[in-house]
């Protein structure tokens, strides 16, 4: 696995164990509307001092070869920096964090630390920048960017944020709000990040080169 790569995996089993939320200054009150309408009532019940929000997952690591049984933890300060942490019996065994221009993972079982550039190359050299990745995260991230959705007034809210040679989709469920789909494809670099949720879990895919700046 390309070093790299480890952030996009974390962040992958993060959404696939359908973490819960034990910190979310967003949580909304019952909601009375569905739709766009429904998440435009959540935005506008928002705390304006939301910038703090942190999940907690259990899952499955494969790293080197290797299985981990480990406690993910996600913290995220809105519009400033996206860590993960990854602990196995007690102990980290991986952190990472993205910020707008750069990525850093800490490898504390082979004690070494990597950073990479986060920066346009044929688009992003990932499908995804920073503002992708805090769009998935909580649904409260999407409100600065409403008029990009549309509702088919049937079943989904879809919002599209595609760039040059980047396909970049959301697609929200109408009534309970929860992502269904999630889509960042390069067609350039044939790298991406999707996921789709079944049967109340997500399946991810996920694969991206490793550019050398």
């Amino acid at each position: 696995m390309s070093k790299f790569q480890v952030i996009f995996l974390l962040f992958a089993l993060l959404l696939l164990s359908e973490c819960g939320v034990i910190k979310d200054a967003l949580k909304p009150e019952d909601r009375e509307l569905h739709g766009m309408e429904g998440l435009i009532q959540d935005c506008n019940g928002s705390d304006t001092v939301h910038n703090i929000l942190i999940k907690k997952a259990e899952a499955i690591l494969t790293y080197e070869n290797e299985r981990y049984e480990v406690n993910l933890t996600l913290y995220s300060k809105k519009d400033s920096i996206i860590y993960l942490s990854a602990v196995n019996s007690g102990y980290e065994i991986l952190r990472a964090s993205v910020k707008h221009d750069s990525i850093k993972v800490i490898d504390r079982m082979n004690k070494i630390v990597y950073r990479a550039p986060l920066q346009r190359k044929f688009g992003y050299q990932y499908p995804v920048s920073f503002s992708d990745l805090q769009n998935l995260i909580a649904n409260c991230y999407l409100c600065d960017d409403l008029q990009l959705g549309r509702d088919d007034l049937q079943n989904n809210i879809v919002f599209e944020f595609d760039e040059n040679y980047i396909k970049k989709r959301i697609v929200l469920n109408r009534v309970d709000l929860k992502m269904n789909i999630f889509e960042f494809y390069h067609q350039k670099t044939n790298s991406y990040l999707m996921g789709e949720r079944l049967e109340g879990a997500f399946k991810n895919l996920f694969k991206f080169h490793d550019y050398r700046i």
